[in-house]
């Protein structure tokens, strides 16, 4: 090997390994093509809950796309996240579906818009120095753990349906992402979920029955809201879980990509992105939005942090709710498939929680410190929910509540 091509490969390897964004590596085409890979890894989530809930998948994936522009637009394309479905609002969407139906439903999504916009107006009264003394790394870190830990289970839980092929298609991502180059280095996800996908269809996994039946072209199923007090009581309140599973997500996404958004361009336009967004997912028959860890995962594993990328991802998913016989064949997908991709986006995810006590020098031999970061680890990973005055609350949730009341009282 010559002594240049020993150096053009070390400068490869450094490129690589360096943390900074790769974007500037790849064409544009290369970069519509990437975003696939951020809509593959929300499928999980924009099909799951709407099969849970009784809503139409088309619809969802729309107001999933349709709502991350949105939220791209109000935070400037600084915050590269993808929303998707949450799942605090999944009991609640479940009962009111059953006994009011979808349309009032809806009703209560907007009104969790509505709740993201006001905490938006009130943290931008707050301003940045405030919200960094609420959430200091000693806090975030640990939340962004809590967040991938209390996915995991959900990765496990997908991934039984066949193990052999969720190793396969685990195996398939990391072989691209550390071996790869170029190209082949960036597209983990999809390589994943094409050699998972082969290795299901051997196993006799997968059932085309659908896809026969679906038509090539058709407009998603869309409803008008209906709004009723009892609606939007049942439904409205999960906005509390969500919001700090939002700025919990949200500051995850600014340490996988080196930028405080706390200031640039602030937890407010994220919550105002949010917000509008849900209102358009409750208008057009969708579930409440939010920001979502395979996201994360996604940017933490291929280094690819710009914004286009995220939004073609978006785009990918606005189109597919118009093609039905494209998303048919896309929920031929084994659950055993989308888990081995999952298992590496969550540990991914509680990797950058990791990083981000590691960068910013958190001193855990302070014992105030510790207190906090083991509150918060035990109960997010420890409890699945609570039940505070009526209302269930996820053990994220009651976690990161505790460790932002423990770093505010504790003395230093």
């Amino acid at each position: 090997m010559t002594e240049v091509k020993r150096k053009e490969e070390e400068i490869q390897e450094n490129e690589y390994s360096s943390g900074t964004d790769l974007s500037g590596n790849f064409s544009r085409t290369q970069q519509v093509f990437l975003g696939l890979q951020h809509t593959l890894a929300m499928f999980g989530a924009c099909i799951l809950i709407p099969i849970l809930t009784g809503l139409n998948i088309s619809v969802t994936l729309f107001a999933a796309g349709a709502g991350t522009l949105i939220f791209h637009w109000f935070t400037k394309g600084k915050v590269p996240g993808f929303l998707g479905s949450s799942f605090a609002f999944v009991a609640p969407l479940i009962l009111a579906v059953e006994t009011m139906g979808v349309e009032y439903a809806q009703g209560g999504v907007i009104g969790a818009g509505i709740i993201y916009l006001i905490v938006g107006y009130i943290i931008q009264k707050m301003g940045p120095d405030k919200v960094s003394k609420v959430f200091p790394p000693v806090v975030t870190g640990p939340i962004i753990m809590i967040i991938g830990l209390g996915l995991a289970p959900i990765g496990i839980m997908m991934a039984s349906d066949h193990y052999i092929v969720a190793f396969i298609t685990l195996a398939t991502a990391v072989i691209f992402n550390i071996w790869g180059k170029g190209f082949m280095k960036v597209i983990p996800v999809v390589a994943g979920l094409v050699v998972g996908y082969i290795a299901a269809l051997a196993v006799g996994l997968v059932d085309f029955s659908a896809v026969g039946e679906a038509s090539i072209i058709g407009v998603p199923g869309f409803t008008m809201p209906k709004f009723s007090m009892a609606a939007i009581l049942l439904v409205t309140p999960a906005a509390i879980v969500s919001l700090l599973e939002h700025i919990g997500d949200v500051l995850a996404i600014g340490s996988t990509i080196g930028r405080d958004v706390k200031r640039d361009p602030g937890i407010a336009p994220t919550f105002y992105g949010g917000g509008v967004a849900s209102i358009l997912s409750g208008f057009v028959g969708g579930p409440s939005l939010t920001t979502y860890g395979e996201n994360i995962g996604v940017l933490a594993l291929t280094r690819i942090y710009a914004t286009f990328v995220v939004s073609m991802g978006a785009c990918w998913a606005i189109a597919l709710a118009f093609i039905p016989k494209v998303e048919a064949l896309i929920l031929t997908i084994p659950m055993a498939v989308i888990g081995g991709v999952s298992v590496l986006l969550y540990g991914m995810i509680g990797a950058v929680g990791v990083r981000t006590v590691v960068e910013n020098k958190v001193n855990f031999v302070k014992t105030r410190n510790l207190i906090v970061a083991s509150v918060i680890l035990v109960i997010g990973v420890g409890a699945e929910s609570f039940d505070v005055a009526g209302i269930e609350l996820s053990g994220m949730v009651v976690a990161a509540v505790s460790g932002v009341i423990l770093n505010l009282i504790l003395p230093e």
